[in-house]
């Protein structure tokens, strides 16, 4: 009882609390507002899979809602909150953003939360069907494991005569404990980002727009189930600890310095457009996960309504690790494995069409083909069709 008695006056000091600002509030500052996308898509043959997609054709992998929130908080500040339902997690709700910022000045603002990782050209709203004329952006460029993180923002925008400049700063991190890499089936693991530095320019000039970017990851980790397995299996193999543990060293993926480039270009002055997107990661040292280089060209027309698009990706993914050529001949194969799973020389071609129905609304059609110089059973030809839509 004393307890209690002690509590309640607390009780009602926050009561009274949340009572004021409710009744002071003007909900009609609040906005809402939300997008989605009902994607289906199938490949052409049984034994081929990409994207996540197979020979069974499903709404359900590449579909997503989401709802956005935003409200001012006094004069300065705002909260900003997103909550997204992905088919390929089962659509269950997770939030993307979730952030206060404060209007420093008309053309500075700070933000702290969950917010998005700027490493690429469409960053900011990747998962918003309806802002690109693709089905889906080029996934060799977009390809990191997830798209935000928690930790500081810092946006500057200003105009130099005919130049808008946009500059953003951010200090984010991210952990994920049930991390499953996109389109595969492999066992939940620990995935970590320690805070990381992310910096954004942006130029914009008439019908030119030109970026860059660039990322230090101090520490990355990846509990991988197959490397767990491969220690398991150099360990049954009769290596000594010491051998072990030589060879591991180059494959864990355990607090590993990641360096981050791009660069993008677009033109367009209305009726037709071209783009151009170049990413390079890598690792300062070597591990089981591959230093990347990316790039895709996109051009497309547009004709009333409709715009009809082509574009071409390149992806070439270097092992960071050969660690298995000083390995036993018997155990090669198997490290190897592990060492060349995300190691890649592929080119992508896709054929599009897009078209407005409406306000807000536009209906997609996409033909992509997949092909891989290094693994062949990789190979593909993905048909996809679907409606994107914000409100």
């Amino acid at each position: 009882m004393p307890i209690k008695n002690k509590m309640m006056p607390s009780v009602a000091v926050l009561g009274a609390a949340l009572t004021l600002p409710v009744s002071a509030y003007d909900f009609e500052q609040i906005s809402i507002n939300g997008f989605g996308s009902v994607i289906a898509a199938q490949t052409l043959d049984n034994d081929e899979a990409l994207y996540g997609n197979d020979n069974d054709l499903s709404f359900q992998n590449e579909s997503r809602f989401a709802l956005q929130v935003a409200a001012p908080i006094g004069e300065k500040f705002s909260a900003t909150a997103q909550i997204m339902a992905k088919g390929e997690d089962e659509f269950s709700p997770e939030f993307e953003w979730a952030y206060i910022s404060y209007q420093a000045t008309d053309n500075f603002i700070v933000m702290a939360g969950r917010q998005r990782f700027n490493l690429y050209k469409y960053s900011d709203y990747v998962d918003v069907g309806y802002a690109y004329h693709w089905i889906r952006p080029p996934q060799g460029v977009y390809s990191i494991p997830f798209n935000s993180g928690n930790g500081l923002g810092f946006l500057y925008n200003t105009a130099l005569g005919d130049v808008d400049f946009n500059f953003t700063y951010k200090f984010i991190g991210e952990e994920i404990s049930d991390y499953v890499p996109s389109g595969t089936d492999v066992t939940p693991a620990n995935f970590k980002v320690t805070m990381s530095h992310l910096v954004n320019f942006d130029f914009t000039w008439n019908d030119l727009n030109f970026g860059a970017n660039y990322g230090l990851v101090p520490e990355l980790s990846y509990d991988a189930p197959g490397l767990v397995l491969l220690n398991a299996g150099l360990q049954a193999a009769g290596l000594t600890d010491a051998q072990r543990n030589t060879i591991m060293s180059d494959v864990w993926v355990d607090d590993e310095k990641l360096n981050f480039y791009g660069t993008y270009i677009g033109y367009d002055p209305g009726d037709w457009f071209l783009l151009a997107e170049y990413t390079y990661y890598e690792f300062d040292e070597a591990n089981a996960f591959a230093d990347q280089e990316s790039f895709y060209v996109s051009a497309g027309v547009r004709i009333n309504q409709f715009t009809v698009h082509g574009t071409y990706g390149m992806d070439k993914n270097d092992p960071s690790s050969d660690v298995y050529k000083r390995v036993p001949a018997a155990l090669q194969a198997s490290v190897q494995s592990a060492v060349s799973q995300q190691v890649e020389d592929s080119e992508t071609y896709s054929l599009g069409v897009r078209w407005e129905v409406d306000t807000g609304v536009a209906l997609k059609a996409d033909y992509t083909t997949y092909s891989d110089d290094l693994d062949k059973t990789a190979d593909a030809d993905l048909i996809s069709a679907g409606i994107d839509f914000v409100f």
